[in-house]
């Protein structure tokens, strides 16, 4: 595995994910968990960009469809929640999931060697 830098520590803070690039694949990075915390930026339901998503105690909220995931794990808490933002019915929620089950996003381990920040990749 290769230790790719996706950058500064100075550029990165607690209320926003930053996208960043490693390697060709896009990725959000945060403050979260006592460091540094990084998730693909690619929602698993249909694979769409999460980076203008909500992102909020150490959560970020797909725009699309509602689904949340942490920063930290990459782990889904909430599965097709909405439609670019508007809440939908629990009904609803089952069509707009288009019968795919709750996934997990992929997760990077953040490591810090000064003020860079890297993955493994």
């Amino acid at each position: 595995m290769a230790k790719i830098k996706i950058a500064a520590a100075a550029d990165v803070n607690a209320d926003k994910a930053l996208k960043v690039s490693a390697d060709g694949q896009a990725v959000l990075v945060a403050k979260g968990g006592g460091g540094y915390c990084a998730i693909a930026n690619k929602c698993p339901h249909l694979g769409l960009p999460m980076a203008k998503g909500k992102f909020e105690n150490g959560t970020v909220t797909c725009p699309f469809h509602g689904s949340k995931f942490e920063i930290c794990s990459g782990k889904n808490t909430e599965w097709v929640d909405s439609v670019v933002g508007i809440p939908l019915p629990g009904v609803a929620k089952k069509m707009m999931a288009m019968g795919k089950e709750p996934t997990d996003v992929a997760s990077f381990t953040v490591t810090q060697e000064g003020e860079d920040l890297f993955v493994e990749a």
